[in-house]
């Protein structure tokens, strides 16, 4: 349950077609680094998607996408890029209209592009 007066702190509103874009893009050019050490790395992604941002969304699957690709996912990594890769999908095929299978292969091209 969440108090009326708490809405604005907790719920946010869909991000639209042109913000969607914006997030589709920013995977493809975030370059942003991130620690070698496990529990380091695991801390800062857990904090980006508690945030629930799409654009810090955006950014954990894309340095998960990355580290699957060279071999190097820890546990907590699968972990993170499975809960980046539902939230953010699903938040993009909702504002693109499109389905969420489809989204999933242009954020997936995005990260390795």
């Amino acid at each position: 349950m969440v108090r009326e007066s708490e809405l604005a702190d907790v719920i946010r509103k869909p991000i639209e077609k042109s913000e969607a874009q914006k997030v589709l893009a920013h995977i493809s050019t975030w370059n942003g680094s991130t620690s070698e050490e496990w529990k380091a790395r695991a801390n800062a992604q857990q904090r980006k998607l508690d945030k629930g941002d799409p654009f810090a969304l955006a950014e954990v699957y894309k340095t998960m996408v990355v580290r699957k690709e060279a071999g190097t996912l820890s546990g907590a990594d699968r972990k993170h890029l499975s809960q980046s890769q539902q939230c953010l999908s699903e938040e993009l095929a909702a504002a693109l209209k499109k389905p969420v299978g489809k989204i999933c292969v242009r954020m997936e091209n995005a990260a390795l592009n």
